[in-house]
């Protein structure tokens, strides 16, 4: 990279105005930095996680379950709900999980058709061990700004994804999403 941080985003843009004049490109202040930041923020929990022998979908799970509070267990298709995966993604990281130890698939009584899956004792430890580890990095991801501008980033974006949940963009975002940057 080259010049002061940030700066690249506005020679990209001013790029893009001078080649095709006829075209809004003022969502690349916007868009690129968040896919940069999304980047790191990505390095950063997959750095963190690794130390632990762990995976952001594992994370993921865990993290899903142990918020769902005692006994700390969901259904599979509850868990997939709101890992927001398929049933087939939440299969492949539950019999990762199971093989580490971390969760196991507890059956119903007194039909035993519904399945759970639920933390273990082990499970439940491991991520209490991490938790604090993890948003540690996370914070050191946001030092450079002040509570103020915290609270504010955070109820913008918390606004934005609201909204396109609520109204998604026309299309579908794949549509748009194939494109992999400016």
């Amino acid at each position: 990279m080259d010049g002061v941080p940030g700066d690249q985003v506005g020679r990209i843009i001013e790029a893009w105005q001078r080649e095709r004049p006829d075209v809004d490109v003022s969502s690349i202040g916007i868009i690129t930095p968040l896919w940069r930041l999304g980047a790191i923020a990505a390095e950063n929990r997959t750095r963190v996680l690794g130390v632990h022998g762990l995976d952001q979908s594992h994370l993921d799970v865990l993290a899903t379950l142990r918020r769902s509070g005692a006994p700390y267990r969901l259904t599979a298709g509850e868990l997939s709900r709101r890992c927001r995966v398929t049933a087939g993604a939440t299969t492949q990281r539950v019999q990762a999980m199971e093989s580490l130890g971390l969760v196991e698939r507890v059956r119903e009584e007194p039909d035993r058709r519904t399945v759970h899956v639920q933390l273990t004792p082990e499970g439940l430890a491991r991520l209490d061990e991490i938790f604090a580890v993890v948003m540690a990095g996370d914070d050191r991801l946001l030092a450079g700004l002040t509570p103020a501008q915290r609270t504010s980033l955070e109820g913008l974006l918390r606004d934005w994804l609201v909204g396109l949940e609520q109204h998604p963009v026309a299309g579908g975002a794949g549509v748009v999403g194939e494109v992999t940057g400016p």
